[in-house]
């Protein structure tokens, strides 16, 4: 019998990843490159019936959504509402498009990395005595009008642990990682229900894609470069979002640092 595949390089991730593809639900995936050697100068996004969430991972772009116009750098979230397109230009730049289904109406939002950063959806878990302090920014959290998504960017600690205590969404949620802005450095994601038959074990790096199912997902940067990555919750229920209804593993502590 095959192996589930959960782990994708950047370069299995221009074409769109479905669902079914990531092992997932509700969760779709792409990444588009604007402004490269060989590559197109713009992209055209439509949204049909999926909210989406476009995440800048390298570089700085154009966009036009409408009659708003903008630019966005990198670790600035673009939302997209059903039923709307948009175009992207410029660069160069890497953009990471998330798509989760939608029945409702909601609205177009920019949401720099910069507004995040400077109020208190910024946090900050761990401590640097347990190798386990990182930053997390919370840029579609409860209060944002979205359906299903929940979703930021975390820094990890150069040589430090992330998503620790490790921790679990059970049949609440399914997640995405994308690995960004990394350099030549490295990271190890876990993923597992139970730690004698793990479903991933995987060496990321700059661009790849992980995809966690269910289970818990531990992470762990190199020394060099620590790890970050741009998370994407997708709750199975529309409306239900709640970023801190989640299960850690017992053995291990009963909540986040």
């Amino acid at each position: 019998m095959a192996t589930k595949k959960f782990h994708f390089t950047a370069g299995e991730t221009f074409e769109r990843l479905q669902p079914a593809d990531l092992g997932l639900k509700y969760t779709s995936l792409q990444r588009f490159e604007i402004g490269q050697p060989g590559g197109p100068d713009s992209v055209r996004i439509e949204s049909t019936g999926e909210e989406l969430c476009l995440v800048v991972v390298a570089g700085r772009l154009a966009y036009r959504h409408q009659d708003r116009a903008g630019a966005a750098a990198l670790g600035d979230v673009l939302y997209l509402p059903i039923d709307s397109r948009i175009e992207l230009s410029g660069g160069p730049a890497a953009v990471v498009r998330f798509g989760a289904p939608c029945a409702r109406m909601t609205r177009f939002v920019h949401v720099p990395f910069s507004e995040v950063d400077a109020d208190e959806r910024h946090k900050v878990y761990g401590t640097p005595a347990s190798g386990t302090r990182r930053d997390v920014w919370n840029f579609i959290d409860e209060q944002f009008d979205s359906s299903r998504f929940l979703v930021g960017i975390c820094h990890g600690a150069p040589g430090g642990w992330t998503a620790w205590p490790p921790h679990e969404h059970g049949d609440k949620r399914e997640e995405t990682y994308v690995y960004f802005d990394m350099g030549n450095g490295f990271g190890l994601q876990c993923v597992y229900e139970d730690m004698d038959g793990a479903k991933a074990v995987a060496l990321v790096r700059d661009g790849d894609v992980v995809a966690i199912p269910q289970g818990y997902h531990p992470n762990v940067g190199c020394p060099k470069s620590g790890i970050r990555y741009v998370y994407c919750m997708v709750s199975l229920q529309a409306e239900d979002r709640n970023f801190m209804d989640l299960r850690t593993q017992r053995i291990f502590g009963e909540r986040l640092e």
